[in-house]
């Protein structure tokens, strides 16, 4: 029997992460058996330490014949895991580290001793990109390393894009990173040229606080078991990162049956199944007239739709990514003590 302990931000808080670790758990994925522990929580720092002390607790206590798992995506992560990830290392465990995120590369750049004395203990390390994976290599060469999607269940009952209203949503954190500045713009540009329907903006406020537009709102993050609803309810999602490792947001919106409009940052032009789908960072023209494409033609954003779901389905199903997470797993497995 295969069992896996994940370890990263608590599940039900806000992020792309947390979404991954979710699935990974709800569709036991690659395992037999698999469990989760928690090291952050939001921005109260003094719960995600206390989180952290648990998560080292419970791995002291846990059967060495199990996997951990570790998902790191950012600085204050490796603050965070990397300790418990020596730890597992340290009582026998066999340990494997997924890489989320945008800024692995430039982050192991600039910390390469930091980061290498830390991945130099995973028995696998799971990346995103053939960037992320070359990033590895030069900071813990020899460590075993794959690329591999983050799973996603397929919403199979989705109603057809074009039976929803001709809403835009973007959902994720509200920050120029992000480019919500520049939908903003682009949501004006089409105001300009008569476009009937809404933009919404769904999310925790960072570094820019939309201003009032004429239908568009700023709504707080929905709980992560209504994103599901939520897609249903729009006709398009949209991206305009200037930077990005995997957006979940992206896979989740193909998985229910809706087309994106995001630019080529990361890994998303894998998953866009058709080129006009993907427009210049912080393109506002290209962007707006992209959007446009799918407010006013909802026929094409079924068709879209329904042809990423058919490529999330065959790609990153939880299906697909199980059996590869299980070979990884296995191929680390230590025998019950």
């Amino acid at each position: 029997m295969t069992a896996v302990i994940h370890v990263g931000p608590d599940m039900y808080s806000f992020g792309g992460t947390q979404s991954v670790i979710r699935v990974l758990r709800d569709h036991t994925i690659g395992a037999d058996d698999v469990r989760v522990l928690s090291t952050w929580n939001g921005r109260r720092h003094g719960k995600s330490l206390l989180l952290t002390a648990r998560a080292g607790a419970a791995l002291a206590r846990a059967p060495r014949s199990a996997v951990t798992h570790f998902h790191i995506s950012n600085g204050g992560a490796w603050l965070r895991e990397g300790p418990l990830l020596r730890l597992a290392r340290a009582r026998g465990f066999r340990v494997v580290v997924t890489i989320h995120g945008s800024d692995f590369p430039e982050f192991a750049r600039a910390r390469p001793e930091f980061v290498g004395s830390t991945l130099r203990r995973a028995d696998h390390v799971i990346v995103l990109s053939e960037e992320a994976r070359t990033a590895v290599e030069a900071v813990a060469p020899g460590v075993a390393t794959s690329v591999v999607a983050n799973p996603i269940a397929i919403d199979a009952d989705a109603p057809g894009a074009a039976s929803t209203p001709p809403v835009v949503l973007f959902a994720g954190t509200i920050g120029r990173r992000k480019g919500v500045d520049k939908l903003v713009e682009a949501w004006r540009l089409l105001l300009a040229e008569g476009i009937e329907g809404h933009c919404r903006i769904v999310g925790v406020l960072d570094d820019y606080v939309p201003p009032q537009v004429e239908r568009l709102t700023v709504e707080g993050p929905v709980h992560p078991d209504d994103i599901r609803d939520l897609l249903r309810t729009v006709r398009v999602v949209t991206l305009p990162s200037f930077a990005e490792g995997m957006p979940m947001i992206l896979t989740e919106a193909l998985a229910g049956a809706r087309p994106f409009v995001a630019t080529p940052v990361g890994g998303t032009a894998e998953i866009a199944c058709d080129p006009a789908m993907l427009v210049p960072v912080g393109d506002v023209p290209a962007l707006a007239a992209a959007i446009g494409r799918y407010l006013r033609d909802p026929q094409l954003a079924e068709r879209d739709g329904l042809r990423g779901q058919a490529h999330i389905a065959a790609t990153r199903s939880p299906e697909v990514i199980g059996a590869q997470l299980r070979r990884i797993y296995e191929g680390c497995a230590v025998e019950t003590r």
